[in-house]
């Protein structure tokens, strides 16, 4: 039964009211003493569960809540203006700008297109394969590439692009598959290699220090190529259980075969894109020679496409570019550095790792993976690392186990995310606009609990052989 106007209006009221409810109740139930959880530490968590729900129900633009999120911050819970507005002065706003930039590029040219038609061809022509051949190629580039944030910008355009040349439409289930299912070949990669990010470079340099041992990135790939290959076929592969597509091989083979006919021989245009593309790769894969990281790599491709002769970026096309959901993405990260300003990290530590003494290396490493799943809904990535690594690795030393269990399994859990503010990665695909918020987070709050698993019965046990 179609709903009525009513039934909409009380369902909108509910949501409002739950908008309002969830923050009161986590301001009141929180034990305020002070010292340890002080009253600015609970309103901004109350503040941060209040854009949760909100952007849960979709009752203001997500936009606009990441837009107020810092002021609320400054105001009520007193956090300094240049804390609040930092994340603006990092590499996340020029590489979203360069990267929307390079994706304009690759849709108007039609090299994207191009790039995931073959794609989906190479692979047999079905669905399954088009995201099989996206997690491959996602594999290959994905130990050349220090920066995650700069292979999601140039993955999640050839996902975009792909989208766009099978007709999928944004927010249908096949769009929210390939999307999604890019975004985690991305982020789940990332765990295979030292250098797939730049906090697990932090992170391990600080169990490092701890150890008092240096860790090799062959070392370091001995010990979790393994799992991480497994890891990232188990979440892409979710992804296709649970978000199936409707259309079968036999109507996507001549509907591909079509649409690669309509694009006829490459253009000059496309030959262009390509190799500015190339040089995109390459610049992002020397990082550590030239020392130019990926946000000013991707900013000096963009003014590139703008040189005469070139003619694959002007004044008319780069403002056709979507930027709002930049501040959507700024105001996310809001929530981390006002949340470590405030100590909340700190907070989080000493409630939780006390439980970890009496605990064996297994049930000590799946629960350093949930304190990392938990970490994540009110820290990013890095701010979590930063804090979190070395007393959880000082611990692991305590207890006369292998510390590095205990700092692999925190890294996975923080690679578990449900909602798109909590990680960088995460947020930039879902601002495509391509990804519908109820299928996205069914994917995610599944894969959340089976990697629990998946560390208990899989990786811990391959750690503790290894190591």
């Amino acid at each position: 039964m179609p709903a009525t106007p009513s039934m909409l209006e009380k369902e909108t009221l509910f949501k409002w009211a739950l908008s309002l409810a969830v923050p009161i109740a986590v301001f009141f139930m929180l034990p305020v003493d002070g010292e340890t959880l002080t009253r600015p530490m609970a309103l901004f968590l109350a503040i941060t569960a209040w854009a949760v729900v909100v952007w849960a129900t979709d009752i203001i633009n997500e936009v606009a809540v990441g837009i107020l999120l810092p002021v609320l911050y400054i105001v009520i819970c007193g956090v300094p203006q240049k804390v609040a507005y930092g994340p603006w002065t990092s590499q996340v706003p020029i590489i979203v700008i360069g990267g929307f930039t390079l994706g304009k590029i690759l849709q108007d040219s039609g090299l994207g297109k191009r790039i995931g038609l073959t794609c989906v061809r190479a692979m047999g022509g079905s669905f399954i394969g088009a995201l099989w051949g996206l997690t491959l190629a996602v594999f290959i580039v994905a130990p050349l590439i220090p920066a995650i944030t700069g292979k999601a910008a140039i993955f999640c355009a050839i996902a975009i692009s792909l989208c766009e040349a099978l007709d999928f439409r944004p927010k249908s289930r096949e769009a929210t598959a390939v999307i999604l299912g890019t975004c985690l070949a991305v982020a789940s990669t990332k765990l295979c290699y030292l250098t797939g990010g730049a906090d697990l470079v932090l992170g391990m340099g600080l169990a490092d220090r701890v150890m008092d041992t240096k860790t090799a990135w062959m070392e370091y790939a001995l010990h979790n190529f393994v799992p991480g290959t497994i890891y990232t076929i188990m979440s892409v592969g979710l992804v296709m259980l649970l978000l199936p597509s409707k259309v079968d091989r036999k109507t996507l083979k001549p509907v591909l075969e079509e649409k690669l006919k309509e694009l006829g021989p490459i253009t000059r245009e496309q030959k262009t894109a390509g190799v500015l593309m190339l040089l995109t790769l390459a610049l992002l894969a020397t990082d550590t020679l030239h020392g130019v990281n990926a946000g000013l790599v991707l900013i000096m491709i963009a003014f590139v496409s703008f040189l005469p002769g070139l003619d694959l970026m002007n004044g008319a096309k780069f403002s056709k570019i979507n930027f709002a959901p930049l501040f959507f993405i700024m105001g996310c990260m809001a929530i981390g550095s006002a949340g470590g300003n405030l100590k909340v990290t700190q907070w989080i530590a000493s409630i939780t790792l006390p439980f970890f003494h009496d605990l064996g290396p297994t049930s000590a490493g799946t629960s350093a993976y949930v304190l990392g799943a938990l970490a994540n809904f009110l820290l990013t990535p890095l701010a979590a690392t930063t804090t979190l690594t070395s007393p959880l690795v000082e611990l692991g030393v305590q207890m006369e186990m292998n510390p590095r269990i205990l700092y692999y399994a925190f890294q996975y859990g923080l690679d578990n995310y449900i909602f798109p503010y909590e990680y960088a990665v995460l947020l930039y695909f879902f601002s495509s606009g391509y990804m519908l918020f109820r299928d996205m987070v069914k994917v995610l709050a599944v894969r959340m609990v089976l990697t629990g698993f998946f560390i208990a019965f899989i990786a811990i046990p391959f750690w503790k052989f290894i190591l």
